[in-house]
């Protein structure tokens, strides 16, 4: 039995769990939320579910993962025994947890990083770096990540933020991805979500996903304050979360900034295609520890990127590397307005960033899924 251990299971680690599934493999998810996307957790998957990501705010988001580790705990020590466990930094703590009881039931498990903690706190502004508890948590690191068959990453520089606790010959990339045939270009004149929205004719600039505290979404904010005389030009936001607020209220009366909830799967890929340039975000700090997986679905719905993030991030190199779009420093909302409005208005320039990034989104497919069955040699 393959254990695989995510408390939010987005479409990206669907695919996986699914490829263990299809590889035949008696295949289990504990998991605390499956989100929506166009293909479903297979049939075949037993699913265990726990408490749910809550990150409303920081006792939220600690008290839910607390919870989801303690039931993780007590299923883990009385299941029946994996062959595998693949255990998601989400919760943070889950690795170590898993650990404990892996070393105790003989169990070789697999720690997949899609957020080095405690270097994602500190980004976040809830760690100093210097504390005890950091300190703690950097040495719970490194005795777990030794103890661990394998490592799992995303990209170069998190390979490279991960090797300060353990070797890196231990630690393989793989890349993220999107489903390139539900995330694809649409034409925007006869799209429900363009048509429903009354953008037929706008430029369109979406910021699509959760609205974190480390996400200068101020700055983009602040381009639309400064072109708002351009009435071409609509700024879109779906999603929510701990800016949310803050965001609409220094927008408040701004006539071209539009506020939307997370779209279902069936309206989602509608909401991506309606865009001409997606809005990518990394926090200062994050660059060598994250990879938006955001990423991948602009490029998937072939939007021209702009990213708010560090000028040596993975993020960036992706954009520059690709020739997708522009990178901005945080901060720089002049910039970020400048290069909207140059876009809005060299159509040829526009064209060419939007068919690279589709075509560079070719590259990182949901192929990648069944890397993950290929790592364990299964």
């Amino acid at each position: 039995m393959i254990l695989l251990v995510n408390q939010h299971t987005v479409p990206v680690f669907t695919d996986v769990v699914n490829a263990f599934a299809n590889a035949g493999q008696d295949t289990r998810l504990f998991t605390g939320h499956i989100e929506p996307g166009n293909v479903p957790v297979s049939n075949a998957v037993r699913i265990v579910k726990s408490r749910a990501y809550d990150r409303t705010s920081t006792f939220s988001r600690f008290l839910s993962w607390s919870l989801f580790v303690t039931h993780y705990f007590f299923y883990l020590v009385f299941c029946k025994k994996p062959a595998h466990i693949i255990v998601v930094t989400n919760p943070p703590i889950a690795p170590f947890i898993t650990s404990l009881v892996a070393r105790w039931r003989n169990i070789p498990f697999h720690i997949v990083v899609f957020d080095l903690y405690p270097e994602a706190l500190q980004q976040a502004g809830l760690s100093s770096g210097t504390g005890w508890l950091f300190r703690k948590w950097q040495s719970n690191n490194r005795w777990t990540f030794r103890r661990a068959a394998s490592l799992i990453t995303l990209s170069e520089s998190m390979k490279n933020a991960v090797s300060q606790y353990v070797d890196a010959g231990k630690i393989s990339i793989i890349f993220n991805w999107a489903d390139t045939s539900y995330i694809r270009p649409l034409e925007k004149q006869s799209n429900p979500f363009t048509i429903k929205h009354n953008m037929q004719g706008k430029f369109v600039v979406l910021y699509s996903g959760n609205m974190g505290l480390t996400h200068d979404l101020e700055s983009l904010v602040g381009a639309a304050e400064k072109l708002k005389r351009a009435s071409n030009i609509i700024f879109v936001f779906i999603g929510g979360g701990a800016k949310l607020n803050k965001l609409q209220s220094l927008s408040a009366g701004y006539d071209n900034i539009l506020f939307l909830p997370y779209q279902d799967a069936t309206m989602f890929p509608f909401a991506m295609a309606a865009a001409d340039v997606g809005i990518v975000t990394l926090g200062t700090g994050g660059e060598g520890i994250s990879v938006p997986s955001k990423t991948y679905i602009n490029m998937a719905a072939g939007l021209a990127i702009i990213t708010i993030s560090p000028a040596d991030s993975e993020l960036n190199r992706i954009v520059q590397h690709s020739s997708i779009g522009y990178a901005v420093a945080p901060n720089q909302p002049e910039l970020l307005a400048d290069h909207i409005l140059f876009l809005s208005s060299n159509p040829s320039e526009l064209q060419k960033f939007k068919t690279n990034s589709r075509e560079a989104s070719l590259n990182f497919t949901s192929a990648n899924a069944k890397k993950y069955v290929d790592h364990l040699n299964l």
